[in-house]
């Protein structure tokens, strides 16, 4: 009796089970270990705004969040973020003025104190470069030349002459006008980019000067999307 009293104790009591939880069963094909083993793992998405994507007919993958403003786009048929086409539309603009007078009376190519920087958004942007500066040039007698340039960095992209071809009847006589260009480059780069002008005099003959911003100036940069 003490065996199968004993034997009798060992087996567990039977448990009951509600339609509930039978019904957490409905649909179960296989065995269930087999089917939790198969599931992508939690840990896949590291990150909030995380998404999965297939990378193969069955293997699941992690697409990390893009930047802010970013759009999801499709590459070689794998999904993944990047800017919006710009299509020539304008992405920024920097404005830059000045109105401080700078002289020059050297044949060198010197800065005239004009400059503007711009940090462009993608590499394919291209740039607008608009100036409107005010130039005198001056000399005490006989004719006299000037130059003027635009620079990305220690790049000429633009450059124009000036001459005034005329007998001066008296010293410190001067040709003043409104320099106006504009110029498209295509930097090819998102890291800082400065612009600005230059200018010299073609000789230093008769005191002779090219003189910038005796009012304002101005030059503008505007990042067109391609």
């Amino acid at each position: 009796m003490t065996k199968a009293r004993d034997i009798a104790s060992a087996i567990p009591a039977p448990s009951t089970v509600d339609a509930t939880e039978l019904g957490y069963l409905d649909g179960v094909t296989s065995a269930i270990q087999t089917q939790i083993d198969a599931k992508t793992a939690k840990s896949t998405l590291t990150t909030t705004g995380d998404i999965y994507y297939a990378s193969s007919a069955s293997t699941p993958a992690r697409l990390g969040i893009g930047s802010t403003g970013n759009v999801l786009t499709v590459a070689s048929g794998i999904p993944s973020w990047a800017a919006p086409a710009g299509g020539g539309k304008v992405l920024q603009v920097v404005n830059a003025t000045t109105s401080t007078e700078v002289t020059i009376a050297s044949t060198t190519m010197t800065d005239t104190g004009l400059t503007a920087t711009i940090t462009p958004t993608l590499a394919t942007s291209k740039i607008l470069i608009l100036t409107s500066q005010v130039q005198a040039l001056v000399r005490d007698s006989q004719n006299i030349g000037g130059n003027t340039r635009l620079m990305r960095g220690a790049t000429e992209l633009f450059s124009s002459r000036q001459v005034l071809n005329m007998t001066l009847a008296s010293t410190d006589t001067a040709l003043v006008y409104q320099l106006n260009f504009s110029y498209l480059d295509s930097p090819s780069t998102t890291s800082a980019t400065t612009y600005k002008t230059q200018g010299k005099v073609t000789t230093t003959a008769n005191s002779s000067t090219n003189r910038f911003n005796e009012t304002l100036s101005s030059i503008t940069l505007l990042e067109i999307g391609v």
